[in-house]
């Protein structure tokens, strides 16, 4: 913009000064609306490790946002699935540090107790409300074995001889022998079945299968209302993970509608229109009656059913 000729020297400083200022300001404050708030809920324990069921498990929450930062921890804190499978409780109190740039880090440790072994027992935590915004933190999965994790022949301790005490009148330690032999070889024999039996890995859970079961112990458990929903929300978004590798349960519905896996499916109407009432039912308080909520549930089992019909290969 050039100087004009009716333009006087303090009115041209002025202007120069106003926009100096503002173009300071947007400076400053760029790097904080750039930078959206996040959350991860993560663990230090490799995936590899398993974990015995008479063991705990530490994990940390890490909400970070623009400063004065917020939080608000769902309640129950773990989604329906993972919080009936694990106990969660919080280790001390939550730290929040400045980050710079108006930011901040607010950071809350936890220790988890497994209820269950599995090979891949998810833990899951809910929406977190950062800053007035819902924010999926994710999870991880991990292996959760019982005391005894292996049984490996070669690591058997070998089978020792039985202290010979003195023959009964009319044996001789000659006579008894064999039976030693015998009992020794039976026991070597017994070891190396089991040994086989253990090092069988069991096949991995079919996506759809895993889902089946998940919709039977939510019909059987007896929940009702809004935690019914909320797990079925849960078994529909960890099939999608498990059979398209979309990471569903840390996304929010209009991100997952949005990844090309969810939205090339024949039923992604009938996918938003199932997770926008689950959705209602528990940002929004809009229960359904429980004949309602069975029939969602019953929606989302058939949706499960119909996406799988879909898929290429046998079934």
């Amino acid at each position: 913009m050039g100087r004009g000729t009716n333009d006087t020297p303090g009115q041209f400083h002025s202007f120069y000064v106003s926009r100096s200022w503002l173009a300071g300001v947007l400076l400053l404050i760029a790097p904080a609306l750039a930078h959206a708030q996040t959350a991860t809920f993560t663990t230090d324990r490799k995936p590899a490790d398993p974990l015995r069921l008479s063991e705990s498990l530490r994990a940390t929450l890490t909400v970070e946002g623009a400063a004065p930062l917020t939080v608000a921890l769902p309640d129950p804190l773990l989604d329906p699935i993972s919080d009936r499978d694990w106990k969660i409780q919080p280790v001390g109190g939550p730290a929040v540090v400045a980050l710079g740039n108006g930011l901040q880090r607010w950071t809350q440790a936890y220790r988890l107790d497994p209820y269950a072994p599995g090979p891949a027992m998810s833990v899951i935590f809910g929406p977190v409300r950062v800053n007035g915004r819902e924010v999926q933190p994710g999870g991880f999965d991990v292996k959760v074995v019982s005391t005894v994790t292996e049984v490996k022949a070669e690591a058997a301790r070998p089978v020792t001889g039985i202290e010979e005490l003195p023959p009964p009148p009319g044996d001789t330690a000659v006579s008894q022998h064999p039976l030693w032999w015998v009992g020794g070889a039976l026991a070597i024999v017994l070891l190396a079945l089991v040994a086989a039996r253990w090092r069988r890995k069991p096949p991995p859970v079919p996506p759809h299968a895993w889902a089946a079961a998940a919709f039977d112990r939510l019909e059987q458990g007896g929940g009702t209302g809004a935690d019914l929903l909320a797990g079925a929300a849960a078994v529909v978004r960890g099939f999608i993970e498990r059979q398209f590798g979309v990471p569903a349960t840390r996304l929010t519905t209009e991100e997952l509608l949005a990844t090309p896996a969810a939205g090339a499916v024949e039923q992604a109407d009938a996918l938003r229109a199932l997770l926008d009432r689950c959705d209602r039912a528990k940002f929004a308080g809009d229960v359904p009656d429980d004949g309602g909520c069975r029939r969602v549930l019953a929606g989302c089992r058939q949706w499960v059913d119909d996406v799988r019909a879909a898929l290429p290969g046998p079934r």
